[in-house]
């Protein structure tokens, strides 16, 4: 899981969320700070809404220039536009140097430009010379952001030196399960659960974790039974209402899926993946027009890299419902793309087109 949602879907946030859309739909004054307004935008953003999410944090720096959180937002735009030198130049014009997050946006910057070995080399100086309270906060993001950049031998090393040094430190054990699960060691992410299961009984992390490594073991009961506890400990948290659907997909419960990806997507209606996999669930349901509606919104959206997919899918839902001409629109818009989904969907029409595999899946 590459998203924080449960962040989002917190009561402080949704507060402040609320309050800053009522601000702009009345013109009543809202009491926000930086930090806040740049947590909405980053929401925006994550939602692809991106004139919002600009709009936002505008406003933050028009009141607060100087401030941190918005700059960081704006390198890490522009780092993600491929833009290194103002990604670089507005992280250098921040203030305050010795600040946490700038820091991180540092080393993200070196990451993202292929410098790995300066990155390490800030982090883990920053660990080192950290106060004792703080390192293993700090050395726990700095190993989350390495396994953000696919680094998962770097981040096992550095896993099992953080529970050597700080053994009361019990977030790192979900930390280490979710990088033998990214290294695909899923065996070895269930047995280190299982050893210290007294320690994580209320970590909702490490509760996922372990579905997550069960569900790629094909352990389907021992999968669900480990996402329940999660949610008994949290009900509506996103990642395990996604984790369920997903378990719930694999296993062909397709009515059940869409229910909870439904729940998934009350919070992130724009989430492309919840989207995708939900229009799988009503499709195979027979659902046709409900999943029309899913894809829709997946092929409104700017840049996709499952545009064709989608199409496709369009085509064959309305082509169900004998929508010969939005078929045959949605068929042609599918064919310019690079990749599409249509020589499985209509074999008989094209018999050696390009039969790519699905490009999401639920695992």
């Amino acid at each position: 899981m590459n998203e924080d949602y449960s962040y989002f879907q917190g009561q402080e946030f949704r507060t402040s969320l609320a309050n800053y859309e009522r601000m702009l739909a009345t013109g009543e004054p809202a009491e926000l700070d930086s930090e806040a307004l740049t947590d909405i935008a980053e929401y925006y953003a994550m939602n692809q809404r991106m004139e919002d999410a600009n709009r936002c944090i505008q406003y933050a720096l028009s009141f607060y220039p100087d401030s941190v959180d918005p700059q960081i937002f704006l390198s890490r735009q522009q780092m993600f536009q491929g833009n290194q030198e103002k990604a670089w130049a507005i992280c250098n014009a921040i203030s305050d140097q010795d600040d946490r997050e700038v820091l991180f946006l540092r080393a993200e910057l070196f990451f993202y430009f292929g410098e790995n070995d300066r990155a390490f080399d800030l982090l883990l100086s920053s660990y080192l010379n950290a106060e004792k309270e703080d390192a293993p906060e700090l050395f726990y993001d700095a190993i989350a952001l390495a396994m953000d950049y696919g680094l998962g031998d770097k981040a096992l090393l550095w896993v099992k030196r953080l529970r050597t040094d700080y053994p009361d430190y019990t977030d790192a054990i979900a930390l280490q399960a979710e990088i033998h699960n990214y290294r695909r060691e899923y065996q070895q992410a269930a047995d280190l659960l299982r050893e210290n299961i007294e320690l994580i009984a209320y970590d909702i992390q490490a509760w996922l974790q372990m579905a997550e490594a069960c569900l790629w073991l094909e352990n389907y009961d021992d999968a669900m039974e480990a996402v329940d506890f999660a949610l008994a400990i949290e009900p509506e948290n996103a990642d395990a209402l996604i984790m369920r659907a997903n378990i719930l997909l694999d296993t062909d419960r397709l009515e059940e899926a869409h229910e909870y990806y439904v729940r998934f997507l009350h919070y992130f209606p724009n989430d492309e993946r919840a989207n995708y996999l939900d229009s799988q669930c009503l499709i195979d349901c027979g659902c046709y027009e409900s999943a029309i509606g899913r894809l829709e919104l997946l092929a409104a959206q700017p840049g996709s890299a499952i545009r064709g997919y989608v199409l496709s899918y369009l085509a064959y839902c309305h082509d169900q419902l004998k929508h010969t001409e939005q078929s045959l629109h949605y068929r042609q818009q599918a064919e310019k793309e690079r990749t599409n989904y249509l020589s499985t969907l209509f074999p008989d029409l094209y018999p050696e087109g390009d039969n790519t595999e699905e490009p999401l899946s639920s695992d």
